[in-house]
């Protein structure tokens, strides 16, 4: 009989922790189509991610800084993120737009990689950062932007509040 409950008891400690995990899921990148229609009713901004595959900065960015727990937890509350190698073939549709994703980043006049793109819940561009960012700078650029603290006040009057 005690095995039982202890039997039932790591089950349910078992299953139970895998269903709060599955509701405290870190973001996910979400096609680009499905971005924008969902932009506007969830109240957040998009974020793309453009790199490519050989890039070390790229896979830096991706290893590290999209890992840390500030960087997820601020894509998470402020942020759709959207991934576009601009080296594949991959079709992404774009306000009714279908195209390649190289297309799409040439059509963005991206010149580095890694690039990352800010975007309003309609698709336009509010702001472009350029390189390879460390999580813990990047997190900041995140909820400055996705706050809409960059309408009020620069960068480092932003920084010095936190």
């Amino acid at each position: 009989m005690k095995f039982k409950i202890l039997l039932s008891a790591a089950l349910l400690t078992f299953f139970g922790s895998g269903a709060l995990c599955a509701q405290n899921q870190d973001p996910v990148s979400v096609p680009l189509e499905e971005a924008l229609e969902t932009a506007a009713e969830s109240g957040k901004k998009i974020l793309l991610d453009v790199y490519v595959e050989w890039c070390p900065y790229c896979q830096r960015m991706h290893g590290e800084t999209y890992t840390d727990n500030e960087v997820l937890k601020a894509i998470s509350e402020h942020f759709l993120w959207v991934r576009i190698n601009a080296e594949s073939e991959q079709k992404v549709n774009y306000l009714g737009t279908e195209l390649s994703m190289i297309h799409f980043a040439q059509a963005l006049e991206n010149r580095s990689f890694p690039t990352t793109y800010f975007m309003n819940q309609e698709g336009n561009i509010i702001a472009v950062q350029p390189g390879y960012l460390d999580s813990g700078i990047f997190a900041d650029i995140l909820n400055f932007v996705g706050s809409d603290a960059y309408l009020q006040m620069d960068f480092e009057s932003f920084q010095n509040l936190n």
